[in-house]
């Protein structure tokens, strides 16, 4: 009789420890899935509060252009460069909410992963050198315009804006997609 009952309560037992076990489980994917998440919504953050900058930019600079003389050709230059950044960040938003855990496989994600990391790669070699083109363009634009002491500033605002730019990508970019990186292997070790 006492064996029985020690058997049941053993039975008993072992359940109630399976039964915590997929609970644990369940709440340990939970918790991963909503860091990898919550590192996709930063990147997507930071580029709606782009679009913003951006759009804001574009009605600043015709104010500006009431009070400094800007050739016609820096504004032509500005406004081809910025819409296209703007769409490049819708684009981008768009890119990102495509990373959704509930409907892709791991798989998939691990590709998207891969790609956006390669994109990220891209970005970061490429932009110093567009920024750089643009920067002697106008400076060639307005070359006449300036004084020693203005291109020293705009030296200085140029490296300014470069190392903000790798701050950002170190900072907000990398450490995100680090993040979804570590949750899918996170992922695809409970599985």
């Amino acid at each position: 009789m006492e064996l029985e009952e020690l058997k049941n309560q053993w039975n008993l037992l072992s359940e109630q420890l399976k039964k915590n076990e997929i609970i644990n489980h369940e709440a340990i994917k939970g918790m991963i899935e909503k860091r990898t998440l919550s590192a996709r919504d930063r990147l997507i953050g930071a580029n709606v509060i782009a679009v913003f900058v951006l759009t804001g930019m574009l009605f600043l600079f015709p104010l500006a252009a009431t009070r400094v003389i800007i050739r016609q050709e820096l504004l032509w230059m500005f406004y081809i460069v910025f819409p296209l950044l703007i769409l490049y960040s819708l684009w981008n938003i768009h890119v990102l909410y495509k990373f959704n855990l509930a409907t892709r496989t791991l798989l998939e994600l691990h590709r998207w992963i891969l790609s956006y990391k390669r994109r990220l790669r891209i970005e970061i070699w490429c932009t110093p050198f567009l920024t750089l083109g643009l920067f002697i363009s106008v400076f060639l634009i307005h070359h006449h315009y300036r004084n020693l002491l203005m291109v020293v500033f705009d030296i200085l605002m140029l490296s300014v804006g470069m190392m903000a730019g790798y701050i950002c990508y170190r900072y907000v970019d990398k450490r995100s997609v680090d993040e979804i990186e570590q949750g899918m292997k996170d992922l695809q070790d409970l599985e």
